[in-house]
């Protein structure tokens, strides 16, 4: 069994979008451990804590630890689009993951199935490294369809990018 990760190369490094491990078939576990072996140095999770407990994957961090790779947390509600509380995670954290991408490592994003707002935290990431919006939403849409959907989160990826 294969956990699902769909990969978008960069110039160094690569963004590998997935739905969250755990919840597709493989086990958490498993599944971390298939994203190591593509080389993923970095886990970044878009789910708040209590979907992560609903989901049974609340120890998600101490494995993605346990296993070498970094964990970082930048929570999305669910078909919204990101708050203040969001903003102040990423850029606590998107350094970090540049530094990561900039080394030619590879970075999951995930939220719960790997679409919206997976979509929404490599569109953030692409921003920063000077990617046209349009280019970023065609690239994610054409691993993940189901990417830049939801009327607000299209509105506030376009507001942000300016």
């Amino acid at each position: 069994m294969i956990h699902p990760t769909w990969e978008l190369k960069l110039d160094t490094g690569a963004l590998i979008l997935t739905p969250c491990p755990g919840t597709k078939i493989v086990s958490l576990i498993e599944s971390l451990q298939q994203l190591k072996a593509q080389g993923v140095s970095a886990v970044v999770t878009a789910l708040s804590i209590e979907e992560m407990q609903q989901k049974g994957v609340d120890d998600l961090s101490k494995q993605v630890e346990a296993l070498g790779m970094k964990w970082y947390h930048a929570p999305i509600e669910d078909d919204q689009a990101p708050d203040a509380s969001f903003m102040q995670q990423w850029s606590s954290l998107s350094q970090a993951l540049h530094q990561h991408i900039d080394k030619g490592e590879k970075v999951a994003m995930h939220c719960m199935g790997g679409s919206g707002r997976t979509g929404l935290l490599a569109a953030h990431f692409l921003l920063e490294k000077d990617w046209p919006l349009d280019l970023i939403i065609e690239q994610v849409q054409a691993l993940r369809p189901g990417a830049f959907t939801k009327p607000d989160q299209i509105e506030y990826i376009r507001a942000f990018a300016g």
